[in-house]
């Protein structure tokens, strides 16, 4: 196992440069996916937020399904803005895997990690439409 150190220079043969830039692109891929749905998970917040002041201001009181929508709008932001951060360090966690594992000729997989976002972030989307859907339909 090598020790840790923050800078590789590795010599440029076959495939070497392609693949270390391939596995940087991925880690953008990943902080990409991670600041839209930080952003997300800040926005559903506000439209909310937003949404109850309006409604105070115009002496309306909110309806029932409007509050139940209400109630959940911080625990589904908050709930997005972690998995924001998971994502970032599953992203960092792999880079770094993957850039000690290609000059030994290996690739780890990431299986795991796709299959855990993939299906936290499909749950995260139907509660939130659920949530959006109670609140029209009461």
């Amino acid at each position: 196992m090598r020790r840790f150190s923050p800078v590789m220079v590795l010599e440029n043969s076959g495939s070497v440069a392609r693949d270390h830039l391939a596995s940087e692109r991925t880690f953008l891929a990943y902080v990409r996916t991670s600041l839209a749905l930080s952003s997300a998970g800040v926005a559903l917040v506000q439209l909310f937020t937003i949404a109850d002041l309006t409604s105070r201001g115009s002496n309306t009181p909110l309806s029932s399904a409007s509050r139940r929508v209400q109630r959940f709008a911080r625990p589904l932001g908050v709930a997005t803005i972690v998995l924001a951060l998971i994502t970032l360090v599953i992203g960092v966690y792999r880079y770094f895997l993957v850039q000690y594992a290609l000059p030994e000729k290996r690739f780890p997989v990431a299986r795991l990690s796709a299959i855990f976002i993939a299906f936290v972030l499909g749950a995260l989307v139907v509660v939130i439409f659920g949530a959006l859907l109670d609140g029209v339909s009461g």
